[in-house]
């Protein structure tokens, strides 16, 4: 609620008709970098219910979130984890497979590639690619809210299309926000073009030196970005 905002439904009482409260959602850059880095030895505001039933008159208390349940760190271990899956040759796991499942690039690839150029050596971008994929996630979790969200307000008979517009409106101010983490700068857009470009040259120079098992690896990671870019 705190991110999309809502908008609450007060029932008509004897001498008041019913009324529809929009509650803006929070786009400030402040909270987007909480929920991607936590908020370290800051506090953010959030809204909180007054009671756990309805909730008709949320109000706001102070949040923090530790840097080990933020987004990008936890979208960094999944894809160390991942890098140590392809140096073993063993399966990755299922949170593993929904990151891959969300990531605008195609990650699994870049990741398998650059394992096998750099055995163990620190050739890769995973610091980049922690930073984009975490947005992607991001952007997953807020369309994920969304269509609950819209799914309840469009079976609403007595649903205020107006107010409905407004908090839409919102949404999309959100969503904006979040694009504007993810390629805010041409420096963002050459770095995610410069990992693809060197994927592709270093898969090239692998293409007749690589074992068996990374080859399988890199054929799977195929068939997995295939269908994540089509969905």
């Amino acid at each position: 609620m705190t991110l999309i905002g809502t908008i609450i439904y007060v029932p008509p009482k004897d001498d008041e008709p019913g009324k529809f409260v929009p509650i803006a959602g929070e786009a400030s850059s402040t909270l987007v970098t909480s929920l991607l880095d936590g908020t370290g030895a800051n506090r953010v505001l959030i809204f909180n219910c007054d009671e756990t039933d309805k909730c008709l008159d949320p109000g706001f208390k102070s949040f923090a979130l530790p840097a080990s349940k933020a987004l990008r760190p936890r979208g960094a271990a999944l894809i160390d984890g991942m890098v140590q899956a392809i140096h073993d040759d063993t399966p990755i796991t299922d949170a593993q497979k929904e990151l891959l499942q969300v990531a605008s690039l195609p990650l699994y690839k870049i990741l398998t590639v650059q394992a096998a150029y750099g055995r163990g050596m620190p050739t890769d971008d995973r610091e980049t690619l922690a930073e984009i994929a975490s947005v992607d996630l991001l952007f997953a979790v807020l369309d994920r809210i969304v269509s609950e969200a819209g799914r309840s307000m469009s079976s609403f008979i007595g649903a205020d299309e107006a107010k409905i517009a407004v908090w839409q409106g919102q949404v999309n101010v959100v969503r904006q926000a979040l694009a504007d983490r993810q390629a805010n700068t041409h420096l963002r857009v050459s770095a995610i073009m410069q990992i693809i470009e060197k994927t592709a040259f270093i898969e090239n120079v692998l293409a007749t030196q690589m074992s068996p098992g990374m080859a399988a690896a890199l054929d799977w990671s195929r068939g997995v970005q295939s269908r994540a870019l089509t969905h």
